[in-house]
């Protein structure tokens, strides 16, 4: 009975520990020149994701709610500018991570809800005009 119990606790010390990061992108440029420019700022933002019919911050073969991720980080990032009155944000990192809970409620619900964590850094920058 010991046994079974200190194998117990090993395996809920591990599920605990758990974060599994499955994207991360950083200092990506989409444009191929970019204006002088002067940092006004930096952000470092959260944003809660809940997905549909997949894994949590995993694949989602048959997600239907696959793109609502996107508009919710591009929004974020948008917000972030604004605050700054900036024009545009620089060296943006994106990190997308599932916690304990995420993958615990994916598998209780059989991956119909499929949470996750997008983590947001980046300088916001004015242009020189």
């Amino acid at each position: 009975m010991k046994k079974v119990s200190s194998v117990f606790v090993l395996v809920l010390a591990l599920l605990l520990a758990a974060s599994c990061t499955t994207f991360k992108l950083e200092g990506a440029q989409i444009t191929r020149e970019i204006p002088a420019y002067t940092s006004v700022g930096t952000f470092d933002v959260n944003v809660k994701v809940y997905e549909f019919l997949g894994s949590a911050a995993g694949t989602n073969l048959f997600n239907i709610t696959a793109t609502n991720m996107d508009t919710k980080i591009y929004d974020a990032i948008q917000r972030e500018i604004q605050k700054y009155t900036g024009d545009a944000a620089v060296n943006v990192s994106i990190e997308y991570k599932a916690s304990f809970g995420d993958l615990f409620l994916n598998g209780l619900t059989f991956s119909l809800v499929a949470p996750a964590t997008a983590h947001l850094k980046g300088t916001i920058v004015k242009y020189n005009k």
